[in-house]
């Protein structure tokens, strides 16, 4: 990711109160991504204990038993 120096451009109540900004498309695609990354890696820190325990106590299988079951089922 590189970073581009740009001029902030606020947008600003009646009162001079800063409210919102503007952002150019690549700056929002960036922290859009950035966001999707981040949500992604909350998931992913969340679902980890759970599936840690399960692995440690047996309860999971192997892709070529996963795939041998569906295989079974779909028959």
């Amino acid at each position: 990711m590189k970073a581009m120096a740009l001029k902030e451009q606020f947008l600003t109540d009646a009162g001079g109160k800063r409210v919102g900004v503007l952002l150019d498309l690549n700056t929002y695609e960036r922290l859009r991504e950035a966001e999707e990354e981040l949500a992604d890696i909350a998931a992913y820190d969340a679902a980890r204990p759970k599936v840690m325990a399960e692995v440690g106590a047996g309860r999971c299988a192997t892709l070529a038993e996963y795939r041998a079951n569906r295989a079974q089922k779909a028959r």
